[in-house]
């Protein structure tokens, strides 16, 4: 077997799991309106179940209603519920549910918290929770834990998280009863939730705590320290001496087992939860080793572990028992049998982009996507598409980009005869750019495994050729799938035409190389990169952007994180400016109140955005009956857009 230690069975108390491998919980917004379990979660959860990890850990769920959420406060759930515990036994897997009782200081409802103050982002009033007041949460608790136990799930999870973890917060709690004080107080309330879980379901039944740790608390907005890497230097928050303290008096309180996660109180700037793609993989594996060295529990860890090897590695290194899996087992859920059967190669890798979460808190919210997997949300409506065409067809895609390798994946597992015309070298489109920006390098693992499923369902590929109209209806396809891109802007600035602009591609693949100062046009997230990426060379480098953000399409903690990162290398920041005139020397802009302002440099980079390229697509309007378009030919955006759209092209033959 190749991950011997992870697929080694293992044990929760008295409860046997198959292997180590945990689905972690993760909100989905699957849930009916009246937070009760619904047949989109149903399939959601099962999918999960059958790609062979050892165990579910479902969503948080409350014992009083809020949005998106799974509700537990009455026995009317246990229908649902008990649905949901099926299917996961169905897929093979235990169940188990992550159990909450107040979001804290961001509760939608009620914002509280250990002690009164204002929000640090919200800027609104948070009060203090009362000693009634927590018993009357504890009651509530206790009755949900019962409730999980009559629905059949086979253990419950407590989530340490949100008003568990301000008590917890030496910043935030500044109570001076015995719920405020040393770390034994602080800790006092998340024991007493496992007390009351553990009368409520006896003295066998299974009980895990998810602890969140390494956590920067803020209480006002000037306290934001960020440092890397993430380990016991931290500065404010949680530490990982107090996280070893807290687990062992679980352990004392009758814990069966400790998950180690991370996040923050009250800071949205924070990307702990869910960390991006710039940051350590297995960044928490530290705190559960140091865990693990106090307590005979088993200990489990999640984050950014998206590869079986690193799974394996955290395992033989003795640093936790158990590997939870968030966002790696919505990308591929067959992940655990696939690295199982010596099959890491066809593992569709989580990107750490975390479309994920922000398809879940980013407005408008909506219900759960994922960048790589367009089957997310829509399982079995998926699963039914995905069955042989009646008609074979000869299918001819154009562009090896990231929508134009899926629309081919799946035209060919529909069985039919597919080519793949791509005008480069090599296949991935855009993402060949993309990669290249520092912390970027994880998007590669897209390309190979498009290149992957494109070699495994018989896609013929053909490189270094341009697509024109003559030779499309030479070709005779009886449909065309246009997946070829979009076209750069050029921003309309006065001398633009008589100095040499460079485009950012050029900088990026290393076709030109420009001075010591440079300028970058532009401030979205490609823009930015392409900044940061002059930076990392040693240049000098000005942003200039005519929105008072930068990176604005990207979620906020990810683009306040990219701008911290710009601040970081010294890239001067020009928001909210329209560029007026570009000369031999540099640029000059106009900021919002009107001034002048004129910034030196050796070249301006171009990285403005671009357009829809319908070009190839209206030539061939009346010369075929069937043309469908995917990706950045019809809106420039991201690779969940062209992801979904190629698959949906290919679905539609």
């Amino acid at each position: 077997m190749p991950f011997p230690n992870l697929f080694e069975p293992g044990k929760i108390g008295r409860l046997g799991l198959k292997n180590r491998i945990i689905m972690a919980p993760m909100i989905t917004l699957y849930v009916n309106q009246d937070g009760s379990v619904s047949d989109q979660m149903l399939d959601y959860y099962w999918e999960r179940a059958r790609g062979g990890c050892a165990m579910v850990i479902v969503e948080a769920s409350y014992p009083r209603g809020y949005p998106g959420r799974i509700f537990l406060g009455s026995d009317q759930c246990l229908d649902g519920l008990t649905k949901l515990v099926k299917v996961i036994h169905e897929g093979g897997a235990k169940a188990c549910i992550e159990v909450n009782t107040h979001r804290g200081m961001d509760d939608e409802v009620d914002p509280a918290s250990a002690s009164e103050m204002i929000h640090p982002m919200k800027g609104i009033k948070v009060r203090a929770l009362s000693v009634a007041e927590l018993k009357e949460l504890q009651k509530a608790f206790g009755e949900a834990a019962r409730r999980v136990k009559e629905a059949s799930f086979d253990c419950l999870m407590i989530h340490g998280g949100y008003i568990i973890s301000e008590f917890q917060s030496a910043i935030l709690n500044k109570r001076t009863d015995h719920y405020g004080g040393d770390v034994d107080n602080r800790a006092r309330l998340g024991l007493e939730f496992l007390a009351v879980a553990r009368e409520n379901v006896g003295p066998d039944y299974p009980i895990i705590f998810r602890l969140p740790c390494q956590r920067k608390d803020i209480s006002d907005r000037s306290r934001i320290i960020f440092k890397l890497p993430y380990d016991e230097t931290i500065e404010e928050g949680f530490r990982v001496e107090e996280t070893v303290v807290v687990s062992k008096l679980l352990e004392r309180g009758g814990v069966d087992a400790i998950g180690v996660t991370s996040a923050a109180a009250g800071n949205y700037r924070d990307i702990y939860g869910a960390p991006n793609m710039q940051m350590p993989r297995g960044l928490n594996a530290s705190t559960s080793k140091a865990v693990k060295k106090q307590v005979t529990v088993p200990v489990f860890v999640n984050g950014s572990i998206n590869d079986p090897n690193l799974a394996e590695d955290i395992l033989m290194g003795g640093k936790a028992d158990f590997i939870e899996l968030g966002r790696p087992l919505v990308a591929d859920p067959k992940f655990p049998n696939k690295a199982m059967t010596g099959n890491a190669e066809d593992i569709r890798k989580c990107i750490l982009c975390s479309r994920c979460v922000e398809s879940i808190f980013r407005a408008p919210v909506g219900p759960m996507v994922c960048s790589v997997n367009p089957a997310v949300g829509k399982e079995k409506e998926y699963e039914l598409q995905l069955k042989p065409s009646a008609q074979k067809t000869r299918v001819l895609v154009i562009g090896g980009g990231p929508a134009g390798m899926q629309a081919s994946i799946v035209a060919a597992s529909r069985g039919h005869d597919v080519s793949l015309w791509e005008k480069d070298d090599k296949l991935g489109g855009q993402l060949n750019l993309a990669i290249i920006p520092p912390g970027k390098d994880e998007l590669s693992s897209l390309i190979r495994y498009l290149t992957f499923q494109l070699n495994k369902s018989g896609v013929k590929v053909v490189l270094n050729t341009f697509a024109t109209p003559e030779a499309i209806l030479k070709y005779a396809p009886d449909v065309v799938i246009a997946a070829v891109g979009s076209t750069p802007l050029m921003p309309k600035i006065k001398g633009i035409d008589k100095r040499m602009v460079i485009r950012f591609e050029d900088v990026l693949l290393g076709k030109v190389e420009v001075g010591k100062s440079v300028i970058v046009v532009g401030g979205g997230f490609v823009g930015c990169e392409t900044a940061e990426f002059l930076s990392e060379q040693g240049r000098k480098v000005a942003i200039v952007e005519i929105l008072p953000q930068l990176a604005s399409e990207l979620f906020a903690p990810y683009a306040y994180q990219t701008v911290r990162r710009l601040k970081e290398r010294n890239v001067e920041l020009y928001v909210g400016v329209k560029g007026e005139e570009m000369t031999k020397k540099g640029m000059k802009v106009i900021s919002e109140s009107g001034k002048e302002i004129f910034i030196p440099a050796d070249d301006v980079v171009i990285a403005a955005g671009s357009g829809s390229d319908q070009t190839l697509s209206k030539a061939l309007e009346g010369k075929l009956l069937r043309i469908y378009e995917a990706g950045d030919c019809l809106k420039p955006s991201r690779i969940y857009e062209a992801i979904s759209q190629g698959a949906d092209a290919g679905l539609r033959i």
